[in-house]
């Protein structure tokens, strides 16, 4: 599993460095929860602006073990951005999920999933955002919406 996320990370880095130029980026941390299974979330996203409208969302989020279960979540969504003044936007999302759930020595299980959802964002300064973000996770057995509150450096 290690082996998953520092290859994820190093793809991240590596396409920020290759769009930078092309369009405005960010990278964020957050923290949440997700609600049926009582999990504290922590996570890191990159997010590149393809247009003024679009951008692509990719994260990858840890569920803190909680009652024996845990998982690593590794996302790729796309948002929709409506700008309602220079300080303030929202968002539509939607995207695939790829989970790793992990419940003691003996069971773990790998899934693909769908997810939608809704985020807010305060455009704090140029080169910083806050943001708000509620999106469910369908997930075969693991159903679940999740809440997260994110701050990013935008660059």
């Amino acid at each position: 599993m290690k082996k998953v996320v520092l290859v994820f990370l190093f793809a991240v880095m590596t396409v920020g460095g290759v769009f930078a130029q092309q369009g405005a980026s960010s990278v964020g941390l957050s923290v949440g929860y997700a609600l049926d299974t009582d999990n504290t979330t922590v996570g890191i996203d990159y997010r590149y602006n393809v247009s003024d409208d679009v951008r692509i969302a990719p994260s990858l989020t840890h569920l803190m073990k909680h009652g024996g279960l845990s998982a690593w979540a590794l996302d790729f969504n796309a948002h929709y951005v409506v700008k309602l003044d220079p300080s303030f936007g929202f968002y539509p999302l939607g995207g695939v999920s790829l989970s790793f759930w992990e419940a003691g020595r003996d069971w773990d299980a790998t899934r693909l999933g769908v997810n939608i959802g809704l985020g807010g964002e305060v455009y704090a300064s140029r080169d910083l955002t806050v943001g708000l973000e509620m999106k469910y996770n369908l997930i075969q057995d693991f159903d679940q919406a999740m809440a997260a509150v994110r701050i990013a450096y935008n660059f």
